[in-house]
């Protein structure tokens, strides 16, 4: 991280940081967790330990640990919370704000400390994550960034490219970015920001104490390493469940042939077959306690599906710890959406003219585990009280295909009058004689 003095050190700085400390130290090992997250060609990280002809009996065993986790310990987003705004184009210009913050939360959960940065494009406010980047630091508190600098993505990553890398810089009176060997590029007049304050909200663990950068989820990622290590290994050993066979004499290697469906015959030498002590279910069991370690270790419960279905109340019971790590997630996300939306309000008055109320609310949907004899029993007791129809519940189970009652309406009218056609049909074919247990084509 950089502390302020003048704008020349920063570059300078910066560049020595984004292109080799930061790089090699915190860059690679982001990277490589996004990866496991996005299911990015993960088997090119365990290769080396697999070298020589192995790969060429069995392949890499690569799997998509990391998103299932980490999407589930997500839970501040899992449904969008309501915000309180007193203006009503404040819901158009801001239209993918959940499903990006939902994307933003699991990136954030899995990394730890980021940047995300609110921008203004196609006349609508967008959030962008940013993974890598170089905080510039108050002077007087050195955990709080009042600028910061990072590189600018290349469209398509080509060997051929031979243009310079961009940095960006940020802080609240300046904005411009550079070039790798320091030449300052404009993007503004004077180089100004326009907004007045810095576009950007950093997001930190809530077990922050005394770093900047702290770690998320990083062990899933890790677990997910070992993991495919231990899953290549174990199609490895059932590969070689049949042994090891060893010849003992002279014998011309090149013509011995091996198969399920082969016979080898050694005319001089004796064949003998040398099978592992590795016990495949001890390799099994040593990957099942690993899963067990990370989901322990990120307050969830993995059982393998062991215990069978279970009611509403007991997986709230199961997943305690993990609701209990979701209110401390809340409170904090909350406070980031205000520091967000003071961001959000500036950026609209410069580049739209739209004023919106300083005031602003935002309740967080709570989580419900399902209870499908609970939910059963409500929906009888609506019924025989005349509280709903069967139209309320097709809207409750599906409201994005049922969004109003016309639309249940209709729907089940259609579904009436295709089976009264069906009935009908069989009636006519009973009246003709046919065969009526074959279904018309």
């Amino acid at each position: 991280m950089i502390v302020y003095s003048n704008a020349k050190n920063v570059i300078e700085e910066s560049i020595r940081q984004l292109k080799w400390e930061n790089q090699s130290r915190i860059f690679d090992v982001r990277d490589e967790a996004l990866d496991y997250y996005t299911y990015n060609n993960t088997a090119k990280y365990i290769d080396r330990y697999f070298s020589g002809t192995l790969q060429q009996e069995i392949p890499i065993y690569n799997v998509n640990l990391t998103k299932k986790l980490i999407n589930r310990i997500s839970l501040v987003y899992k449904n969008p919370p309501i915000r309180e705004i007193e203006n009503d184009n404040y819901y158009d210009l801001t239209q993918d704000k959940d499903w990006k913050l939902k994307n933003l939360e699991r990136i954030h959960n899995l990394l730890g400390t980021m940047a995300v940065q609110v921008c203004w494009e196609d006349d609508k406010l967008k959030y962008k994550p940013i993974i890598n980047f170089v905080p510039i630091m108050d002077a007087y508190n050195p955990l709080k960034p009042i600028g910061l600098t990072f590189p600018l993505n290349k469209a398509v990553s080509d060997w051929r490219q031979t243009e310079e890398d961009l940095y960006v810089y940020w802080t609240a009176e300046e904005h411009y970015m550079f070039t790798g060997s320091g030449k300052i590029v404009s993007v503004n007049e004077e180089n100004v920001n326009p907004y007045g304050i810095l576009p950007f909200v950093f997001i930190q663990p809530t077990h922050m104490v005394d770093e900047f950068w702290n770690e998320g989820a990083m062990d899933i990622a890790l677990g997910n390493k070992q993991i495919d290590v231990a899953m290549t290994m174990l199609q490895h050993h059932i590969r070689t469940a049949g042994g090891q066979y060893v010849i003992e004499g002279r014998v011309d290697a090149n013509n011995i042939e091996l198969g399920l469906n082969k016979v080898v015959v050694v005319d001089e030498g004796n064949m003998s077959n040398i099978s592992s002590n590795t016990s495949i279910n001890d390799i099994k069991q040593g990957i099942e306690f690993q899963l067990k370690t990370i989901a322990f270790n990120n307050n969830l419960n993995f059982d393998f599906g062991l215990s069978g279905s279970k009611s509403g109340v007991a997986l709230k019971i199961e997943n305690l710890e993990l609701l209990e790590a979701r209110e401390d997630e809340v409170e904090k996300w909350r406070r980031l959406e205000k520091d967000m939306y003071k961001i959000e309000q500036q950026m609209l008055l410069v580049e739209a003219g739209v004023n919106i109320p300083d005031d602003m609310s935002v309740d967080f949907a709570e989580i419900e585990f399902p209870d499908y004899d609970k939910e059963r029993e409500e929906w009888d007791w609506k019924f025989k009280h005349g509280l709903a129809d069967k139209y309320d519940y097709l809207m409750a189970q599906d409201p994005d295909k049922f969004p109003d009652r016309q639309a249940a309406i209709d729907y089940l009218d259609e579904r009436k009058q295709e089976t009264d056609n069906i009935n009908n049909l069989f009636k006519l074919n009973r009246a003709n004689g046919e065969n009526t247990n074959q279904l018309p084509e």
